[in-house]
């Protein structure tokens, strides 16, 4: 297989607020801007999605997005033995766009493809799992009922599959819900730490260079985003926070911009691709 997108070296860590989805007045156009979000991160090979609550009216928004992110990192093979019919928040799960990550059987079964899989019984050191091949096929190994795991194929044409301990490639991002920006920062104080302002840093060719040097010796990079009413200057304050004395650089990625404002999609796009210019 050509097409083998590597997991990082460096973990990419994307956070966006809660109140992302309150432009939107109803669930099928809500989940419409998630899903939006969600391909990005998976373009730009994000590990791990926040979804950081910035006020408190917003936590049923928060768990929206954690439901239709998580949904959509999903094989779609595996959706109907995970996700039962009818779940409130999936109803317009057809209006998603497909992730198409190399773990989603895209174009295969090929020998050697590796994909995600359903333990759907396990016994003396063996799984029978759900890999979207012709029928499920057995593992060895110690597992239990309901696991995700990846698995790699070694013969389709008689229905061998291994289980992978390794990420080989790349895999799509985890969810995560964290409460207010202070418990998000605390969390991720090794990282580096970058937060995105129309009142930051214009970023340049030297600024890249120094935080791809500086992410390499560290554990991972947390890009966080504002609100659609509020920047995270005024998110910090909001928690008597200083921005500056959080983070490790304010970035504007969308210099001169040609619009009054920029949408937080439209910032996490420019954003992840300048990054992803640097981030192994």
């Amino acid at each position: 297989m050509s097409w083998q997108p590597p997991p990082r070296k460096v973990k990419l860590v994307a956070a966006v607020p809660a109140s992302y989805t309150s432009t939107e007045g109803d669930l099928r156009h809500k989940t419409i801007k998630v899903g939006l979000l969600g391909r990005l991160f998976a373009v730009y090979r994000v590990d791990e999605a926040i979804v950081y609550i910035d006020r408190p009216a917003y936590w049923r928004d928060a768990e929206l997005m954690r439901k239709i992110l998580e949904y959509m990192v999903t094989a779609p093979y595996l959706r109907k033995k995970i996700y039962p019919p009818n779940v409130p928040e999936l109803r317009y799960a057809s209006l998603l766009p497909p992730l198409q990550l190399p773990t989603h059987g895209v174009g295969g079964p090929v020998d050697g493809e590796v994909r995600q899989a359903l333990v759907l019984r396990a016994s003396g050191g063996r799984a029978l799992v759900e890999a979207g091949l012709e029928e499920p096929v057995w593992v060895r190994g110690r597992f239990h009922r309901g696991q995700r795991i990846l698995v790699r194929i070694v013969s389709v044409e008689r229905g061998i599959v291994e289980p992978v301990e390794d990420e080989l490639v790349y895999n799509g991002f985890k969810v995560t819900i964290v409460e207010g920006l202070s418990r998000l920062l605390s969390k991720y104080r090794n990282y580096t730490r970058i937060a995105t302002s129309r009142k930051g840093r214009l970023v340049d060719a030297e600024l890249l260079s120094q935080i791809g040097s500086r992410s390499s010796s560290g554990p991972g990079v947390l890009v966080l985003f504002g609100a659609p009413d509020l920047g995270l200057y005024e998110l910090a304050e909001l928690e008597n926070l200083k921005l500056e004395d959080l983070v490790d650089y304010v970035v504007n990625t969308i210099p001169q911009q040609g619009t009054k404002t920029v949408r937080v999609e439209e910032a996490v796009a420019a954003t992840l691709a300048l990054l992803n210019l640097v981030l192994s």
